[in-house]
C-alpha cells in the first residue's frame, strides 16, 4: 500500500488510506484511488514493475482502462463453396470484384479463407485448399493489394500459409491455436502477427455438447500457455480470439462476450467474429440471412466490452 501511494502521488494521483498504514501496525487495509484515466494508465505502467502482488493491480486496473476508442474491422473473403454464410463465398472469377467492394470500406483486416470451419465441416486436404487459394494470392500481391490493408490467412497448413507470407500477408489466422508449433516458426520468420483461437475438439465435432468446468478459467489458462508458447518462438504481435461458436453452446457464447474485458488481463488486441452465428438463432430464430440485428448487437456488446 506504501509502494502504491508513493507511485500514485508520481503521477500526480492520490491513494487513501487507513492510517496506520505507515506504522506497518496493520497488514490490510482497504483503499481509495483517486485519479483521471491518464493517470491510472501511467500508474498501471509503474505497478506492472512492481512486486508484492502490484503486477496483479495493474492488470486489473487495465481491464476497464484500456479498452479500444475504436474498433478495427476484418472482412472475410471465403474462397470455398462449403461456408455456412453463402454471401459470404465468392467464386475465384468473381474474388476480384468482391475485394474491392470490401476495399471501399476501408477494413483494417482482410481474411482470406479456402476451407470452411462450420460446426460439423470436413478439412478437404491441403492440395486441395492450395488450389482454392494459389490465383487469389497471386492476384493480392501481383496488382499490390496486400498495400491496401493487412491481410489475413485464415489456415493451419505450413505451406498454404508461407506460401501467403510470401505474397504479402501480416496476419496468420490459426482456429488450431499452435496444435501445429511450425506454424510458430513461420510466424517469427516473416514477423507476422498470430490470431490465437480458441476451439474445444474440431470443427467436425466441436458442438457435440460442449462443456466446460468453469468457461473463463479454462480459457485464461488457455490464452496463458499459448502466448508463451508464441514468446518462446519470438513472436512479437498477437490477437486473441475466443472463438464464438466454437466449441461453445449459445450460453457459453454470451457469457464471453458479456464478461470480455476479463481477457484484456492479456493486453493484446481482442478479436470477435459473430456474424450470423446460430448463437444469434438460439435467442432470435432467424434465417442466416436475416441475423444483420443480431450481428451488429452481439459486436456493438463485445466492443463495449474491451474487443478491439
Amino acid at each position: 500500500a506504501n509502494i502504491l501511494k508513493q507511485d500514485a502521488l508520481r503521477v500526480g494521483a492520490e491513494l487513501i488510506t487507513h492510517k496506520e498504514v505507515i506504522t506497518a501496525k496493520i497488514t490490510h487495509s482497504n483503499a481509495l484511488l483517486m485519479a483521471s484515466k491518464e493517470q491510472i494508465q501511467k500508474l498501471i505502467a509503474k505497478e506492472k514493475l512492481q512486486d508484492f502482488g502490484l503486477k496483479n493491480l495493474a492488470l486489473f486496473l487495465q481491464k476497464d482502462f484500456l479498452k479500444p476508442k475504436k474498433a478495427e474491422l476484418m472482412v472475410v473473403i471465403n474462397v470455398n463453396e462449403d461456408s455456412f454464410n453463402a454471401k459470404s463465398r465468392v467464386s475465384e472469377e468473381d474474388f476480384e470484384k468482391r475485394l474491392n467492394d470490401f476495399l471501399a470500406l476501408k477494413p483494417e483486416y482482410i481474411d482470406i479463407g479456402a476451407v470452411s470451419s462450420r460446426p460439423g465441416s470436413e478439412y478437404c486436404g491441403k492440395e486441395e485448399e492450395f488450389k482454392r487459394l494459389k490465383k487469389v494470392l497471386d492476384l493480392i500481391y501481383e496488382k499490390n493489394y496486400h498495400e491496401k490493408a493487412i491481410f489475413s490467412l485464415d489456415s493451419f497448413d505450413e505451406y498454404c500459409l508461407e506460401y501467403a507470407l510470401n505474397k504479402g500477408f501480416k496476419l496468420i489466422n490459426d482456429i488450431t491455436s499452435l496444435r501445429n508449433l511450425n506454424l510458430a516458426k513461420l510466424a517469427s520468420k516473416y514477423e507476422a502477427k498470430y490470431c490465437l483461437m480458441h476451439m474445444q475438439n474440431n470443427p467436425n465435432n466441436m458442438q457435440d455438447n460442449p462443456f466446460y468446468e468453469d468457461l473463463l478459467d479454462e480459457m485464461t489458462l488457455f490464452f496463458k500457455e499459448k502466448l508463451e508458447l508464441l514468446e518462446s518462438f519470438g513472436v512479437k504481435e498477437s490477437i486473441l480470439d475466443v472463438g464464438i461458436g466454437f466449441g461453445k453452446s449459445a450460453g457459453h457464447n454470451m457469457i464471453l462476450i458479456k464478461h470480455l474485458e476479463h481477457f484484456l488481463q492479456f493486453n493484446k488486441p481482442l478479436l470477435i467474429g459473430a456474424s450470423r452465428k446460430s448463437v444469434i438463432n438460439a435467442y432470435f430464430q432467424s434465417e442466416i440471412k436475416d441475423r444483420l440485428a443480431g450481428t451488429l448487437y452481439l459486436h456493438l456488446k463485445a466492443f463495449e466490452n474491451g474487443a478491439s
